[in-house]
């Protein structure tokens, strides 16, 4: 039997995994951390005893490639599934607002719940011909920030609709992301039934519905799992890769037939790989996630489980975990390098501060805060960076032997659990032909 030794345990590598077991592969899995699920995962909390994830990662209904990989754990009924999509937003000073779409389609139920949002009729005519003009894309060339000048999407339609979906989707500001990537995502979601648009939100922490099931369903499909063993080096000789070698001194001999898949973030790559592999991929830069669990006496008012902060900073969302503890909801911000060098305790008063804010009616009197910090959490999806991106498969210049996937290749997406899904599911075409 064919081996094929999987480097890396996020969603990307699990997906590999499975694929080539069924594809006739004895499977070995390595994976650098005491864990898997990759970025996707939970850790204890001491002082409460809660489990945290280090992100509060929301689905959404067009999530078809992570979704099968959640059948396959057994852990795709651990979300809250909504039907169509409903979203908060909540202003400085406290007024809310709501997109609140029907059950129609969302082609034919977006443009009655543009019109019936609180904002000036001029400002939700613009938001109209701005959702209407998505389908046709945009240059390679603009970024986000380009298109709204364009589109006259300035303003309220930013503030409201793009910039919040903006960051949700590519973890940046418009102004730095690339138009074309957002814009194909946005028509992933929003061409199709409300479900395909709508949130679906853990009720569970991810190291249950990932790293837990995957622990006892990989071994009962038959492969190896290694915990704990991060690759030191590839050893190669002339278009193979021969050996992988890990930093605990195992090595594991590849024969003729064996396959080695990478689905490690392009950095840990690159290190284990000549530069003329890849080449360009070095030049993608990280985005950061920075998240803040507050606790507080009272509740705060229940908007649902997303809140969009409108014009907010440093942080861009609030979000509850389905049937928690209504005292406890997480800040998150996406891609704000503002956090960079700044203890734990400042960025607490920052997000207490910015809750006093947009929820002036709530008390913050001896509210606790617990921060997660994820530096390396996305890529940023700015202009050109397709051109970084190696499709996922085969490396152009790499071994024969190799091949790559995970979020951070040309999947067509964003560095989502998804992209990371069907990044996986694309290298495996080739084996089940």
């Amino acid at each position: 039997m064919k081996r094929a030794f999987v480097l890396g345990g996020g969603v990307a590598g699990l997906t590999a995994a499975f694929g080539l077991r069924d594809a006739g592969f004895a499977v070995t899995l390595l994976e650098s951390r005491g864990w898997l699920g990759g970025r996707a995962f939970s850790s204890p909390e001491r002082r409460r005893g809660r489990v945290l994830d280090n992100g509060p990662h929301v689905m959404l209904g067009c999530y078809t490639a992570m979704r099968a990989l959640l059948r396959r754990l057994g852990t795709e009924g651990g979300f809250q599934q909504d039907r169509r999509l409903s979203m908060a937003y909540r202003h400085d000073g406290g007024a809310v607002a709501r997109l609140s779409l029907s059950g129609l389609p969302v082609p034919l139920a977006m443009p009655w719940a543009l019109f019936r949002l609180p904002v000036p009729l001029g400002a939700r005519l613009r938001a109209f011909v701005g959702m209407a003009s998505s389908l046709f894309g945009a240059p390679a060339a603009w970024t986000l920030g380009d298109w709204y000048t364009r589109r006259r999407q300035h303003g309220v339609p930013d503030a409201m609709l793009w910039r919040p979906l903006c960051r949700a989707i590519m973890n940046c500001e418009p102004e730095e992301a690339e138009a074309a990537g957002f814009l194909a995502t946005l028509r992933e979601a929003f061409l199709g039934s409300a479900a395909r648009a709508a949130f679906w939100i853990p009720q569970q922490p991810w190291s249950e519905l990932i790293d837990a099931p995957a622990r006892s369903v990989l071994p009962q499909a038959g492969i190896d799992l290694r915990l704990g063993a991060r690759v030191a080096s590839l050893a190669t000789s002339g278009d193979r890769i021969t050996a992988i070698a890990t930093l605990a001194g195992e090595r594991f001999e590849l024969g003729d037939g064996d396959l080695v898949v990478s689905a490690l973030p392009w950095f840990a790559l690159a290190e284990l790989l000549p530069p003329a592999v890849l080449p360009r991929a070095r030049e993608l830069r990280a985005a950061p996630i920075v998240t803040a669990y507050v606790t507080t006496a009272q509740p705060l008012p229940d908007d649902g489980p997303v809140t969009a902060l409108v014009d907010g900073a440093p942080f861009h969302f609030v979000l509850r975990r389905p049937g928690d503890d209504s005292r406890h909801v997480a800040l998150l911000s996406g891609g704000d390098r503002s956090f960079d060098g700044q203890p734990v305790a400042t960025i607490a008063e920052r997000a207490l501060a910015q809750l006093a804010r947009w929820y002036p009616a709530t008390s913050f009197a001896g509210a606790e805060v617990v921060v997660r910090k994820e530096n390396l959490a996305t890529f940023v999806p700015a202009c050109g960076t397709a051109a970084l991106r190696p499709a996922p498969g085969k490396l152009p210049a790499g071994p024969g032997n190799l091949r790559v996937c995970g979020d951070w290749t040309a999947t067509g997406f964003p560095a989502t659990l998804e992209g990371a899904c069907r990044s996986a599911a694309a290298m495996l075409r080739e084996f089940a032909r």
